[in-house]
């Protein structure tokens, strides 16, 4: 069972508090050394608990620690039956209890040693456990944690395995690689003394998600409210993984905007087919109407001009000779004619204007707008498989091991 948060609380406070007195770098070397414990106390492999524990507590000396160092001595004895454990446990209890005179976990602390110093009351005068307790002789180890999700680690080659690893190693130089799906691999070459703990945690930098976005060109295209730039694109859009908003705008196209879920590590692509707006139909269909206007207006014109010739030689035969009355009454039709001819094309010519300088407003002030997003759309993979990396959280020594007659456990 975990600490409850009152707990969890007043331990972090307790160990935050010491930060300006034993530095700052000594104090996150000792929270990996305690994050590196708790997850050993919860394996289960309480020797390697041990000795991170003790490290943790040189590094950053708290008292909260002191009782944890007791929990897991109590744990080991109860599986090997080492009475120097057990003598190692209630040294540890009562030296809490000594540093601890009020409050903390000093009911915990009396209720282990009424359970523990019978059993020793109960050792043969003869066995060297009775003696004071000496420290128990140290491995060589090598603790690897990392709180990124699915990681695994290789040491010295061998194949992945899950995390936490906690291995006794030869002394000297290992190469450990982190690797976890969507992340970049980290390597380290580290160097392990003979006798002592080595403890990383390894965080993870992701990979990016890559997005291709297809559209038409010369559409702009923003994510999450930046612009990215014009299509076509030179190359992919690199992001985050996770949600984001990516809003597509053209002149004369409806705006599109569509909530995407991205997945780390991997490269998606976004087909999207721009509407075009009915104003940018409007504009097109008056242009449409100012040609025709046009035309129809150079027809008008050519007619009032063969009009004109046409009236030109019946005057000129006038003025040469007589004509008949036949010949009058079709110069004065023909003049009508031309006279009608010119009215068109005038009416034509002006129509074309007009038509043609609406269809011009209406399209240069036809820029899109967004009215909301089409909802989540996850979009395909175009294959399966670097931001910077995240700022590395505040790593907390939250909490010890907990024990009590009904429950025990590690909580970070």
């Amino acid at each position: 069972m975990r600490p409850n948060g009152w707990n969890a609380a007043v331990l972090t406070l307790v160990l935050l508090g010491a930060a300006p007195a034993a530095g700052a770098d000594a104090v996150k070397e000792a929270r990996t050394y305690f994050n590196a414990g708790a997850q050993a106390y919860e394996a289960g492999q309480f020797l390697a608990a041990i000795q991170a524990f003790e490290r943790a507590y040189e590094l950053a000396p708290r008292e909260a620690i002191i009782f944890t160092i007791g929990q897991a001595y109590r744990r080991q004895f109860y599986i090997d039956r080492n009475p120097a454990h057990l003598k190692l446990a209630i040294k540890h209890y009562r030296d809490y209890l000594a540093k601890v005179p009020e409050g903390g976990r000093r009911a915990d602390a009396a209720e282990a040693l009424a359970e523990l110093e019978p059993l020793v009351a109960r050792l043969p005068a003869e066995d060297p456990a009775t003696a004071p307790p000496a420290e128990v002789a140290r491995q060589t180890r090598v603790m690897v944690t990392s709180p990124t999700e699915g990681a695994r680690v290789s040491l010295d080659g061998g194949a992945p395995a899950k995390l936490p690893l906690i291995a006794p190693v030869e002394t000297g130089k290992h190469k450990i690689v982190v690797s976890a799906p969507g992340f970049f691999s980290e390597t380290r070459e580290v160097q392990a003394a003979d006798g002592a703990l080595l403890a990383l945690d390894i965080v993870l930098r992701e990979k990016p998600a890559t997005l291709e976005v297809r559209v038409e060109t010369d559409a702009e295209i923003s994510v999450d409210g930046r612009l990215i730039g014009v299509s076509p694109l030179d190359r992919p859009i690199e992001l985050p993984a996770g949600t984001h908003v990516v809003a597509i705008m053209k002149n004369g196209r409806q705006g599109h905007s569509v909530d995407v879920k991205l997945e780390r590590g991997k490269r998606h692509r976004l087909d999207v087919d721009l509407e075009t707006t009915g104003q940018r139909v409007a504009s097109t269909i008056l242009f449409g109407t100012a040609g025709a206007a046009l035309v129809t207006g150079g027809v008008f014109t050519v007619l009032a001009f063969n009009q004109q010739s046409e009236a030109q030689d019946i005057r000129t035969k006038a003025d040469a000779e007589n004509i008949a009355r036949s010949d009058l009454v079709s110069y004065n039709d023909t003049l009508d004619r031309r006279d009608a001819y010119r009215r068109g094309a005038f009416i034509s010519f002006g129509a074309t204007v007009a038509l043609a300088g609406t269809g011009l407003l209406l399209h240069s002030f036809d820029r899109p707008s967004l009215r909301g997003t089409t909802g989540l759309e996850r979009v395909p993979d175009v294959q399966d498989k670097a931001p910077e990396p995240g700022a590395e959280p505040m790593m907390e020594l939250s909490a010890a091991p907990l024990w009590a007659p009904d429950f025990a456990g590690a909580s970070l």
